[in-house]
């Protein structure tokens, strides 16, 4: 009997940030379908932990922020993983694969400790970003079993959230008196690829009100942008410009983007989770290969996505500047002109 056969659990270790965490949940699905009967936990950190635990597929998520590491091995010694999955790999998550005893250790081989940590490792060189995130992922996935993984194949990006999640997104629509069509603009994230300002969200969405007359823009932000998100706002000083700040479950800004006709967002997780909604979306991304769409796009066979890459024909484009450098008119025309095949 193969050691495929054999397997009862599976622990999966995804360790980082939100964007990167759905863009994992195909992965989630597919050793499911894989495997249907085994018991199946997930390694997130605590700000993934909704999503990951509204999975109805998921028997146990772990939030390995709340152990230091003595207790945090225990824990996963105490799963008996008969597969530990990585699709994330540093030196700690490397160190948490070996110490959890399972017979099957499945990640990338990257750093010299991962040589170490996984006995069906994958030499992926994903700095070569020639393919998105996801597939990355799954490709991982499919070396449990290449010929199972095959048959069973199917991409599934859903997450969902909760009624007390859609009460929250309905009730800041109904205090608000929001209605008819709603833009979700997300103007912020935490760095990982280039942005326009502060002044160049606010020119755009200028623009998408006198082009859209009665439309409602939501800015949608956590709670330590507030600050920003409602600087904007005052600077629109439109009636039908709100903020929305969230400072709860991550699924409450879910529910909210869900109420929403098109989603304008860069490089970041709720432009992810916009998608796993199955979102209108319109994306600003780099043209730089590992900061691109192609590696790190929206993911699904079914997405409504369409990008804006300012330097797409600007190969001086500084990286170490946050900003965009490329980002004009032409580019700002660009959202427009999307926005209204959207509509």
């Amino acid at each position: 009997m193969s050691k495929s056969k054999t397997i009862k659990r599976i622990l999966i270790a995804r360790t980082d940030k939100i964007g990167d965490l759905v863009l994992s949940v195909p992965s989630f699905y597919m050793i499911r379908k894989m495997y249907p009967s085994v018991k199946l936990g997930v390694l997130v950190r605590n700000y993934n932990y909704g999503i990951v635990k509204n999975l109805p597929y998921i028997d146990e998520v772990i939030k390995i922020d709340d152990y230091d590491e003595k207790d945090l091995i225990q824990k996963i010694k105490a799963f008996q993983a008969d597969a530990f999955v990585a699709l994330f790999s540093n030196t700690f998550v490397a160190k948490l694969a070996r110490k959890s005893g399972a017979a099957i250790r499945v990640g990338p081989y990257s750093k010299i400790s991962s040589f170490f940590a996984y006995n069906r490792g994958l030499r992926q060189k994903r700095s070569a970003s020639i393919k998105n995130e996801a597939a990355y992922n799954l490709d991982l996935v499919r070396s449990l079993d290449p010929k199972r993984f095959d048959d069973c194949y199917e991409v599934n990006t859903s997450i969902f959230y909760e009624d007390s999640h859609a009460k929250v997104a309905q009730h800041f629509l109904k205090e608000n008196d929001i209605s008819g069509k709603i833009l979700i603009v997300h103007p912020f994230m935490g760095g990982s690829a280039k942005n326009i300002t502060d002044d160049q969200y606010v020119a755009l969405q200028q623009k998408i009100i006198e082009k859209f007359p009665g439309i409602s823009i939501i800015i949608t932000c956590a709670k330590p942008d507030e600050a920003r998100a409602l600087a904007m706002q005052k600077k629109l000083n439109h009636p039908k410009v709100f903020v929305f700040a969230n400072e709860g479950s991550l699924l409450n800004l879910a529910a909210l983007i869900d109420q929403g006709n098109v989603y304008i967002g860069s490089s970041t997780g709720p432009t992810h989770i916009a998608g796993s909604l199955g979102k209108k979306i319109i994306a600003l991304y780099p043209a730089k290969a590992s900061q691109s769409p192609t590696r790190w796009g929206v993911f699904g066979d079914q997405v409504d996505v369409d990008y804006v890459i300012p330097d797409k024909e600007h190969p001086q484009e500084n990286y170490r500047n946050p900003f965009f450098e490329s980002y004009g008119e032409a580019q700002q025309q660009e959202f427009l002109d999307f926005l209204t095949k959207k509509w």
